[in-house]
């Protein structure tokens, strides 16, 4: 009885894949590809006239990542790496689940990452967002407080919220962690991110703004309500019915209800915006 040509062609795919899942891609001869789809070698040419187009219908068929410089590879490598550890939490991620995510052998994925502390280094340093917060303060702020905490709500529970809900996935396992590690967490993502932002709240202080408090606690207190927000959306999605936009004014206003000070206060008392803005009437 002749085999349909689709059974064919997927014994194929499915045989190549099985062949890259152990062995990479060095490993996947057309030999053996056609070996383990039961198949002769003229067979399998009739189908794929070379390994390029395999390669190819891999890539558009299966998803597999081919083809790939050495640098390629390891983004590929971290690529997977985040969107596993964002699903399922870093104690739960195995090397050799990275490995089938991204499309390569237990043995390529330790040639490019020694073990997976040094693994999940990188994947901190492709979630961190201190670039772009210091772009943030560097190039955006309006020099007003409000308008500047709101932009800086959007951008953290909106655009920056994917990378940030890996962050707190991250920092929540830290405590059965290396020492080194949990050093590299922080000074790679946290720290930075809190002294920036100290930083900015302290210049608010010294203009009058912000009532005199200490540094990291209002820090914190911030970074509550915005981690609130990430994981919320993260969590919920649109179920939630809550925009970022909303929810950018409750936090900001929510905040600066008790942080900003009388004479900030005095400011907004005249203003159109004045209903929406702490102090202002209901």
């Amino acid at each position: 009885m002749r085999v349909p040509v689709g059974v064919v062609r997927d014994r194929i795919l499915t045989a190549a894949v099985t062949l890259v899942q152990s062995g990479g891609l060095e490993g996947m001869r057309l030999d053996a590809v056609a070996s383990g789809a039961g198949i002769s070698k003229a067979t399998l040419y009739r189908h794929f006239r070379s390994r390029a187009i395999l390669l190819d219908a891999l890539a558009r068929e299966r998803g597999m990542a081919t083809g790939l410089e050495a640098p390629d590879r390891r983004a590929v490598i971290i690529d997977a790496t985040v969107r596993l550890v964002g699903l399922q939490g870093l104690r739960a991620t195995t090397m050799d689940q990275i490995a089938v995510a991204a499309g390569i052998s237990p043995a390529a994925l330790y040639w490019h990452f020694e073990n997976k502390e040094a693994l999940c280094q990188a994947v901190i340093l492709r979630v961190s967002p201190i670039a772009t917060i210091e772009e943030f303060f560097a190039t955006k702020c309006s020099g007003d407080i409000r308008t500047d905490l709101l932009a800086l709500v959007r951008l953290v529970v909106g655009e920056l919220g994917s990378r940030l809900t890996t962050c707190v996935r991250l920092a929540g396992e830290l405590p059965g962690q290396t020492d080194a590690f949990r050093d590299f967490f922080l000074a790679n993502g946290p720290l930075p991110v809190w002294r920036r932002v100290g930083t900015y709240f302290d210049e608010q202080v010294r203009l009058g703004v912000l009532k005199p408090a200490p540094t990291l606690p209002r820090v914190l207190t911030f970074g509550g309500i915005l981690f609130a927000g990430v994981l919320t959306r993260n969590i919920f999605g649109d179920a939630l019915q809550v925009s970022v936009d909303e929810f950018a004014v409750q936090a900001v206003d929510t905040f600066l209800t008790g942080q900003a000070s009388d004479a900030y206060r005095n400011t907004l008392g005249g203003s159109d915006n004045a209903r929406s803005r702490p102090g202002g009437a209901p």
